[in-house]
């Protein structure tokens, strides 16, 4: 018995939907994430520059 009220074949606003989402992961995910960390090694750098301790921080 077949009673699945929706079609078998995606439409085309479900296609979009999908193709926005691997985008936001294939390319604005990966990029916000280098991001993040090019900013806390920034930070870090600064920190380290002006005579913080923090390796001992980290002891």
């Amino acid at each position: 018995m077949n009673s699945f009220p929706f079609p078998s074949e995606p439409s085309e606003k479900q296609n979009v939907i999908e193709s926005a989402i691997g985008r936001w992961l294939l390319v604005v995910l990966p990029v916000v994430l280098i991001g993040h960390l090019l900013g806390a090694l920034a930070i870090v750098a600064v920190l380290i520059s002006a005579n913080f301790n923090i390796l001992g921080w980290l002891e």
